[in-house]
């Protein structure tokens, strides 16, 4: 993945960076900023898919009669 987008990277960036180590330098940094970001989103999804799953198992313990929860007064 990451020598696709250096390459297409490479190509977009010709035009602005006439010099080949300052385009790579450059396309270099865009896959550090889209790694970094993809990183950036995976804890949001999995802690709450941590989460649906803890209840999920709750349910499963004690039925789907509402047991599991706490009663209000």
């Amino acid at each position: 993945m990451k020598d696709q987008f250096m390459r297409i990277a490479m190509a977009r960036l010709r035009g602005v960076y006439p010099f080949k180590p300052q385009r790579r330098a450059v396309a270099a940094k865009m896959w550090v900023r889209f790694v970094n970001k993809k990183s950036d989103n995976q804890p949001c999804w999995q802690a709450e898919e941590e989460e649906l799953n803890k209840r999920m198992n709750i349910i499963g313990q004690n039925g789907n009669t509402g047991e599991h929860y706490e009663e209000s007064h």
